[in-house]
């Protein structure tokens, strides 16, 4: 699957201990009348066991391509409550979400509808409740995951991150 490229996002919630925030790029939408997605968890995790233990309600937070850095704070993340977000310009969803990440492409609040474990994960199936884009989006390219590694699309304002030229366009 590492060959498979996705978007990424950082999916937040407001748990027992405080705010709570997890780098995803299994992420996608089933339906969009009405808009609803699904995000895929390790079981056991922290943020699978609040979103089943503790709340229904959840952002989901877009990253653009110069966002690299953000991803990476949230993946593996040890910091629990408001420290996790310290330094960041963030709000608390008003419609019942987790925190709005203010740099993020989107920010979707969503409100859980079903839970199903398969294997190790349980996937959570979400509708959308309120959606906030900024409107700088528009020339803003998302940040993609594959091989392992973060990406933009060629072409656009967001750079590439890694410390590498991009490639040459090929014809």
């Amino acid at each position: 699957m590492r060959l498979w490229a996705t978007g990424v996002a950082v999916v937040t919630t407001d748990g027992p201990d405080g705010p709570h925030g997890i780098t995803v790029n299994s992420l996608l939408s089933v339906s969009l009348a009405p808009p609803t997605l699904l995000i895929s968890l390790k079981r056991g995790s922290r943020t699978q066991r609040i979103l089943v233990e503790h709340t229904d309600g959840f952002t989901v937070n877009v990253l653009a391509g110069e966002q690299r850095s953000l991803a990476d704070r949230f993946t593996g993340c040890r910091a629990m409550g408001e420290s996790q977000f310290a330094g960041l310009e963030h709000r608390m969803s008003a419609h019942g979400g987790g925190p709005e990440l203010e740099d993020s492409l989107a920010a979707l609040t969503c409100r859980t509808t079903e839970r199903i474990d398969v294997a190790d994960h349980t996937l959570i199936i979400a509708s959308v409740t309120d959606v906030r884009l900024p409107a700088e989006t528009r020339t803003h390219s998302p940040l993609i995951y594959t091989g392992r590694r973060y990406h933009t699309l060629p072409g656009s304002r967001s750079q590439p991150n890694d410390g590498r030229a991009p490639a040459p366009a090929r014809p």
